[in-house]
């Protein structure tokens, strides 16, 4: 009766200060200004995530509204644990104009992108995410993001967030822990680029005039990435060794050394960068400094030696070889990487690569192409890979459709697919040129049209004090830089499974989302089972299943009150998968294609083996493995497959 009340609370709140509606939605959708909620659309957020592990949902209030605020204290278990403080952060979701769109698949109008936080995590500082209006027939969302504590033992965590000012709800959130931990320090590595002057441009110093500023600026980059587990291998602006050799780490050890020792500030406790690269080119003086000195102060798995990009664009071939042997003369453990094919390289007679990173593209074509069928067999065991303008086609408005992307206008799940199909294709790392792109083509807020895409090379934004407010000028992150975060954090599920046995299962799962590289687009509810599954396979083995769900109570009219038929019916759609919103269908992908400026405080803002199978209850969690639910163990898996017919016979 509690929780009955709780929602007619958040509808009649609702209807009875306006005619806005508050609803959630899952965070692997973009709520669009068009977007509208269904007869049904749920009103309580019911998430699951393990301990370290990060889960967000989408508050949408559709209008008119005007002055609206939100507010979250934080979760409790009601036995003394709370997750709260920085913890929790309430981001509203800016918009942005796309004037053409990316590739076959995106659309014109305004998109959600950057997050401008209430109180930003990185400072502590108060920011003007609240209040904001939403005009009449539109839709505005704020990301509620919530990352569970190393420490907070499992179980079922509640709040509420009290939505005020022209519209007025409380909208309950319920999260089960799972008892078990993601790593801080990623399993997948990641290399992601930071320009040496880009957080200086996007901040208004073009000459990077003020060094103590702008490395501390460059510093916040870096935590605000590695906080959404990915790594800047950049994360020092200039070289701290000469090409004679000699060498003035003071600056470095101070500002990029706390990210690599895992004892930097972040939410993420312990976190380290998995990577970081030579400045300043392969010369053996140099490699050998940085070699020496990250082995002094055991950094050594992070350091790779970028040899050349994308040859023969940025070097010819015949410049490999010798930078090959330059950098191992050096310091022969230092890895050398080249963004090539093997292909291409046996084709130019380059040797002693150490680290090939192919485009995602190339590792499996598309049928008919160059690279259909999968290629994974022709690399190494260590392997990375990364996603480029190949994407979408490289032109404006191109007809290129499938593949991950990190653009603005695509589907949310096609911003986090990279990193499932990492896991099902066996690379160990992603590359990515750079994260400030737009920084240097006008004002990011405004446009982040690239190489014929929308948010190509950038995931932030400068958050000015001039633009959200604050004493201290921060990173602004983007919904695409959490879809990153979100898959890595899928990954880490997946790779746990494969450690427990389970890595047959974990590949079926994965390719149940995304079957192929080019098969990049899923939506939120396969997600959120896919997850649970997995959870529930990983649980089993760890011996922790949760307990089955209570039976119902018994009929009013004094019957035997016998539970159902365990092995004949699904668990009730309040107790399945896990999904980031309550049950219900979520509206379109692409939220609705509503084309006004952002009405807040800125103007446009601007394959299964026979091995056990769990299913999972409540909040994705596994049920124990009686015979009583024998019957429906392998329902997830079940419906992952069905949901993928469905859409395989849409797509035909």
């Amino acid at each position: 009766m509690k929780m009955v009340s709780l929602l007619a609370m958040a509808f009649l709140a609702a209807g009875s200060a306006s005619a806005a509606q508050v609803w959630v939605a899952p965070a692997a959708q973009k709520i669009r200004p068009g977007a509208t909620p269904a007869a049904d659309a749920p009103t309580t957020a019911r998430l699951a995530a393990a301990k370290n592990e990060f889960e967000s949902f989408h508050l949408v209030v559709t209008g008119e509204a005007t002055d609206v605020s939100m507010g979250l204290e934080g979760l409790s278990d009601g036995a003394g644990h709370t997750i709260s403080g920085r913890e929790v952060v309430l981001y509203r979701e800016a918009l942005i104009n796309v004037a053409i769109r990316t590739g076959g698949e995106g659309a014109t109008g305004m998109w959600p992108d950057a997050l401008v936080p209430d109180v930003d995590p990185i400072m502590g500082e108060k920011r003007n995410a609240f209040p904001f209006t939403v005009p009449a027939n539109e839709s505005r969302a704020v990301l509620v993001d919530v990352h569970v504590p190393r420490d907070a033992p499992a179980g079922l965590y509640k709040g509420v967030v009290n939505v005020t000012g022209g519209v007025s709800a409380q909208v309950p959130i319920e999260l089960q822990v799972w008892d078990f931990e993601v790593p801080s320090t990623s399993t997948l590595r990641s290399a992601f680029g930071l320009n040496w002057n880009g957080p200086c441009l996007g901040h208004g110093d073009n000459s990077c005039s003020n060094a103590a500023a702008e490395m501390a600026l460059r510093a916040r980059y870096v935590q605000a990435a590695l906080d959404n587990h990915v790594s800047i291998h950049q994360p020092y602006y200039s070289t701290p060794v000469n090409a004679n050799g000699s060498a003035d780490w003071r600056d470095f050890d101070q500002y990029a050394g706390p990210f690599l020792d895992g004892t930097a500030d972040t939410r993420l406790q312990g976190a380290r960068l998995t990577s970081a690269s030579v400045n300043d080119g392969s010369a053996t003086p140099v490699v050998a400094g940085w070699g020496s000195h990250f082995k002094a102060k055991g950094w050594s798995t992070a350091l790779f030696d970028y040899i050349c990009d994308e040859p023969p664009i940025t070097c010819a071939w015949s410049d490999i070889n010798p930078r090959i042997v330059s950098s191992h003369l050096g310091d022969p453990s230092v890895l050398t990487l080249v963004t090539t094919t093997t292909t291409d390289a046996q084709l130019n007679g380059i040797v002693g690569v150490d680290l090939f990173v192919p485009v995602v593209n190339q590792i499996e074509g598309k049928p008919g192409s160059q690279w259909a069928g999968n290629q994974r067999s022709k690399y190494p065991a260590t392997t990375w890979w990364y996603q480029s303008c190949d994407s979408f086609g490289c032109e404006p408005a191109s007809n290129v459709t499938g593949w991950p992307t990190y653009s603005i206008d695509s589907d949310a799940t096609r911003n986090r697919a990279m990193e499932w199909m990492s896991f099902t294709y066996d690379l160990q790392g992603e590359l990515y040129f750079e994260t400030t792109m737009a920084y240097y083509l006008g004002d990011p807020w405004v446009t982040q049209a690239a190489f014929g895409g929308n948010g190509d090379g950038t995931l932030f934004y400068p958050g000015t004090t001039a633009r959200i407010g604050g004493q201290t000028e921060i990173p602004v992150e983007s919904l695409r830089l959490k879809a990153i975060r979100d898959g890595m954090e899928d990954y880490e599920l997946l790779n746990l499974a494969k450690t427990l046995g389970l890595g047959n299962q974990a590949i079926a799962i994965a390719r149940s989302v995304f079957p192929t590289t080019y098969q990049a687009t899923a939506t939120a509810e396969l997600i959120a089972t896919a997850r649970a599954e997995l959870a529930g396979l990983i649980l089993h083995a760890l011996g922790k299943d949760l307990p089955p769900p209570p039976p119902p109570p018994p009929p009013s009219d004094g019957g035997t009150g016998s539970a159902p038929d365990a092995g004949s019916e699904p668990p009730p759609s309040d107790g399945g998968t896990g999904s980031a919103a309550d049950a219900g269908e979520p509206p379109s992908s692409d939220g609705g294609t509503g084309s006004a400026p952002d009405a807040g405080n800125e103007s446009p803002d601007a394959g299964t083996q026979n091995e056990t199978r769990v299913a999972v209850s409540g909040f994705g969690g596994g049920c124990s493995g009686s015979s009583a639910q024998s019957g429906w163990l392998a329902l997830p898996l079940l419906g992952l497959a069905a949901e993928r017919r469905r859409r395989v016979r849409a797509a035909r």
